[in-house]
């Protein structure tokens, strides 16, 4: 007589396809290494680092989960219920007034959207290699139920632009092709001076603010642990030598971009009392010519 399978064998073989499965997607997944200097300063890249060097293997597609939406704070962080506060990976949108400070334009029309989009409702997240950002927020995609990706609606809207931060780069080509559709059309924030492409020479009235800048990079330089490219009127950007294997792949290797005019995007900060722009990705820079 054929015996019929026991509750505990059901599930275990479940178990085991279950396991299997996410077995496969993790060895199909790119990979990151985050590893830690003398000083203590964490580094992120796509190559191994050397054997001496001990560097932790990060998956970047790793990780989702169906959750309820309890609460938007903007158009790019919410909470869950339970209290866990989760930030949209890869966009980010401008700030909603907080404290003294005012609403930038933008602001309230991205957390508005974000707001009757999902607030109450259930929505699926999918971590970064990076789960969780200095703040104590998870770092995720989120996506609806049925999988329609909720930061490519607000690219693609125009209530967001595309920020880079390794190493949650894995869906870093779509995000890019939805910002730029709404670029193109002038949608949302595309229609404010912020977000226009500014002179180089403009930077020093923008620090601590997002730019798109356009330039001629008149010098390369090589130093110890990063690559400097050399502005009119002192602005630099800096590319770290860990960072470059993006750039090689991306076809932009710094010793090649003398001399070339160049459209940046980042943050303005200072350094030495100039501005300098951190570029971490090929997709920092566009050339034009």
């Amino acid at each position: 007589m054929r015996r019929r399978p026991t509750i505990q064998l059901i599930i275990a073989t479940v178990l085991l396809q279950f396991s299997m499965l996410l077995l496969t997607e993790e060895l199909r997944a790119e990979s990151y290494y985050r590893w830690q200097d003398e000083r203590g300063v964490a580094h992120y890249t796509g190559e191994r680092p050397p054997a001496e060097i001990s560097a932790e293997k990060l998956i970047l597609n790793s990780g989702h989960g169906l959750y309820r939406v309890a609460k938007v704070f903007d158009g790019d962080t919410v909470r869950l219920e339970g209290g866990e506060r989760v930030r949209l990976i890869g966009i980010n949108t401008p700030e909603v007034a907080h404290r003294n400070r005012p609403t930038d334009p933008g602001g309230d029309a991205a957390s508005d959207y974000l707001r009757k989009l999902i607030e109450g409702e259930l929505v699926r997240l999918e971590y970064g290699a990076e789960r969780r950002d200095k703040y104590g927020r998870l770092l995720a995609h989120l996506f609806t139920p049925e999988g329609e990706n909720i930061n490519v609606l607000l690219l693609s809207g125009g209530y967001a632009h595309v920020v880079i931060k390794l190493p949650n780069v894995r869906l870093l080509q779509k995000y890019f092709a939805a910002e730029r559709g709404a670029r193109e059309a002038g949608l949302g924030i595309w229609g404010f001076p912020q977000f226009k492409v500014h002179k180089i020479e403009e930077a020093a009235g923008f620090r601590n603010t997002f730019r798109r800048l356009q330039g001629v990079i008149r010098r390369v330089e090589e130093k110890r642990s990063a690559w400097l490219l050399h502005f009119d009127s002192g602005v630099k950007a800096l590319i770290r030598k860990e960072h470059l294997a993006s750039f090689i792949r991306g076809g932009r290797h710094p010793n090649r971009l003398s001399g070339k005019r160049v459209i940046i995007r980042g943050w303005v900060h200072s350094s030495r009392g100039k501005p300098l722009i951190r570029l971490r990705h090929a997709k920092s820079i566009e050339t034009i010519d």
